[in-house]
């Protein structure tokens, strides 16, 4: 075989395997490999047309229509074999494919990354993966062009890097780089053939040594794709939460809200937070803000799905438990977040005023629309009718699960993968001796009821459990572990999370809930008075045929409505009546007013060009070329070189349209502006090495900071002064505002100066450091 054959053949092999090792990186976004079959089968028809159609002279043109029809045909065949009785779709085919598209879309929508890979999606994938290799073929062989070549296979790996679960980085960036690196030293191999740049008897000696020139080149590549990939910012999660996007019913991704406890206890256990006007007294509850469903070994949280909330809303209560209706007047005024408070369950929004209003039947979410924050933050007045159910024990079944729906049965008990050997609880794994303590507390139990009842008291026991608020203030098992074997004291995360957790050990469905009891009733104003220190967490356990039933283990701590089946006597802060389980009077409260903290989505991707590859945009022939060739060559080259300046310029240009679009909006808002001062000082810490967590405090950050061995400017005046912004609300906050913003400039100054100049560049080129909000 010559050596233009061989040249070409290797060329034709690494177009092939970029676009395979792409289709490998899908597997970030499904739970399984079954899609991996079916779309490489579809990636190498696509190719094997492409080359058969540019052996047999076709047009670019001609070609294009051949793919298309191919495509067709090879999907028909591939995907929906119970219409294959022609090689063509059919009537049928469309309306499978309709209808596999609309189930997809909606699983898109709605749920992040891994999913299940149903036909939809291989559909949807197999689309741009045939129309990247019939793109890449044309681009290499007809073009000549490297870049163009890399570009449609680049487009969907930073598709699956930004969308996918972040798994697996190194290998799927180290495939990446080496396919990449393969068909640049391949293109370049086969260029210097068709140039003729050697005598024919030195030719093969001139390829080799492009071999090994550009192999040394792709190495440094999969260098970069295996060691530099993983160590940049957020690396390893998810970039982007199609859930997040705004396509119809709302989703809104949130962190775990029992983050912030005793700093918000502190500076707001004495402020009113809202107030609930009701017709009596007597018309009290939880006043519920949201619930907590999933818990991944550090924390809770919840990506939520809402709904237009305008009159009547969707029930998540059997209809065939007796309920009564409760109408409440609820005005906020320090109460932060999009998360509203309501008795549970609302049953219909009947004025808002003119902030809008969406809620979530799945948790019983009332949230502030998008847009409306800014309204709602001032504080405004809304009316709720809600449906508070009556339970009894005789309506619980004996199994809380019996003719429930598998999945949701799966997603309510779901808890960390069991520890394996040589992992402990600080693995963040779950260990088995906090299922075997449940189920030696619930061993004389003969019904789920009784079991949640056993575990209910065994934490409200006094000799074995105490109330108290200086503990670790840590969410993950490992605390929970410790909880149990050694503190043996806490507040109501501690004990609501713990409770919810060995509920599920026990296979019974169960989730936190937050929001405050019902407050101080005042006379004068004739409702309830609504301060931070009555803000609370609970556990809420389903029970098949019934719903959601609310129970509380924590000391001094009892719902208002629920005493038939916790067999406790209402009891909040301070308040100690005849029969409450909790004893001594209760310590102020526990869980801080609700401020969740959306995850941001970010968009990020990176490239490299190297003038050893001599990417070029032109379309390279083997004659001489005409000067009109040579000036249209020179024109690709301009656009290219545009186009990259572009690119590089882009990510500062657009973070410093942002900011200042941010600093705009908050000029006049004082908390705006200590919250852009800490997300300032937040990414000059991220890129010194330290940077602040979701799950954290200002404070707590600063108590981390001081123990840092790097020297990272005024953290804790920062801190302070974000956190009386935050909650104190005082009447003059322009010093605060000044301290905040002089500390912020502080910290960005002390921690770039730390790093090196490469890293500040890296930093600033990279597209993930963009914030959106």
């Amino acid at each position: 075989m010559n050596i233009r054959r061989s040249t070409a053949l290797l060329n034709e092999f690494a177009v092939v395997a970029l676009t395979i090792v792409v289709t490998l990186g899908l597997e970030r976004l499904f739970t399984d490999r079954s899609f991996l079959q079916d779309l490489t089968v579809l990636v190498v028809a696509a190719h094997v047309l492409a080359i058969a159609c540019r052996h047999a002279g076709l047009g670019a043109g001609v070609s294009g229509i051949v793919a298309i029809v191919g495509l067709l045909v090879a999907s028909n065949l591939l995907l929906f074999p119970e219409t294959a009785d022609r090689i063509f779709p059919t009537r049928e085919t469309f309306r499978l494919l309709g209808d596999d598209l609309e189930i997809a879309w909606t699983t898109f929508s709605g749920e992040a990354a891994p999913v299940v890979p149903l036909r939809g999606f291989v559909v949807v994938a197999g689309a741009p993966h045939w129309a990247a290799a019939t793109l890449a073929d044309w681009a290499a062989f007809r073009l000549r062009s490297q870049l163009e070549t890399i570009a449609p296979a680049t487009s969907l790996f930073v598709f699956t890097v930004l969308l996918g679960d972040g798994s697996r980085p190194v290998w799927h960036g180290g495939l990446y780089a080496a396919a990449v690196g393969a068909v640049i030293l391949s293109m370049r191999a086969t260029r210097r053939v068709h140039d003729e740049v050697w005598v024919a008897r030195g030719a093969g000696a001139g390829v080799a040594a492009t071999l090994r020139t550009g192999a040394l080149a792709a190495a440094v590549a999969v260098v970069v794709g295996v060691f530099a990939g993983p160590a940049l910012p957020q690396a390893g999660e998810q970039l982007l939460d199609p859930s997040e996007w705004d396509t119809g019913p709302d989703t809104r991704r949130v962190v775990s809200p029992l983050v912030q406890i005793n700093a918000n206890l502190v500076q707001q256990s004495r402020f009113e937070m809202f107030s609930v006007q009701v017709a009596s007294p007597d018309d009290r509850a939880y006043w519920r803000q949201m619930a907590l469903t999933t818990f991944d070994g550090r924390s809770w949280s919840r990506s939520s799905n809402f709904d237009d909330a305008r009159g009547p809303v969707g029930s998540d209560v059997d209809p065939s438990v007796p309920r009564r209706t409760l109408r409440q007047t609820i005005t906020t005024s320090r109460l932060g977040g999009i998360y509203l408070p309501a008795a549970y369950e609302v049953a219909a929004v009947v004025e808002s005023g003119e902030v809008g209003l969406e809620y979530e039947t799945a948790t019983g979410a009332l949230v502030v629309t998008r847009g409306s924050e800014a309204d709602a933050a001032r504080g405004f007045t809304y009316t709720i009718d809600s449906a508070i159910p009556d339970y009894s024990p005789a309506t619980l079944p004996s199994d809380a699960t019996v003719g429930l729906d598998a999945g949701f049965v799966s997603e309510h008990v779901a808890l960390p993968p069991p520890c394996s050997t040589g992992q402990t609880s600080v693995d963040r794994c779950w260990p088995d001796s906090v299922t075997a303590l449940a189920e030696e507390i619930t061993a004389d139990a003969t019904s789920d009821y009784e079991r949640v009842r056993l575990l209910q008291d065994h934490f409200l026991d006094p000799t074995k459990f105490t109330y108290d608020l200086e503990v670790s203030q840590r969410h993950d098992v490992n605390s929970i572990e410790d909880f149990l074997q050694v503190v043996r004291a806490g507040y109501c995360e501690q004990f609501a999370s713990t409770f919810a957790a060995m509920a599920r050990a026990l296979g019974i469905p169960a989730r936190v809930a937050v929001g405050f009891t019902w407050g101080e009733w005042n006379d004068a104003r004739q409702e309830y008075v609504v301060r931070g220190e009555h803000a609370h967490a609970w556990p809420e356990v389903y029970f098949a045929g019934v719903g959601w039933v609310v129970f509380d283990p924590t000391p001094g701590r009892a719902p208002a409505n629920n005493g038939d089946v916790t067999g406790q006597t209402p009891a909040q802060l301070n308040e100690n009546d005849e029969g409450n389980r909790g004893g001594e009077p209760a310590t102020p409260t526990t869980v801080a007013p609700f401020d969740p903290a959306a995850e941001v989505p970010r968009s990020g991707g990176d490239g490299f060009f190297d003038d050893e590859f001599d990417l070029d945009l032109g379309l390279e022939d083997e004659t001489a070329a005409s000067p009109e060739a040579g000036t249209s060559r020179w024109l690709r080259r301009l656009l290219a070189l545009t186009g990259a300046v572009a690119i590089i310029a882009a990510v500062p240009v657009t973070r410093a349209l942002l900011h200042r679009r941010r600093f705009a909006r908050v000029a006049s808002d004082p908390v705006g502006r200590g919250e852009f001062a800490w997300d300032r000082a937040a990414a000059a810490l991220q890129l010194a090495g330290l940077a602040p967590e979701l799950c954290e405090t200002p404070n707590e950050f600063a108590t981390r900071a001081r123990n840092s061995p790097k020297s990272l400017g005024p953290v804790d005046e920062l801190a302070d002064a974000v956190t009386t912004l935050r909650y104190a609300r005082p009447v003059d906050p322009t010093p605060h505002v000044r301290a905040a913003e002089h500390a912020a400039a502080t910290i960005t100054t002390v921690c770039r100066r730390q790093v090196s100049a490469q890293r500040r560049w890296a930093d600033a080129l990279d597209p993930r450091t963009i914030n959106t909000n």
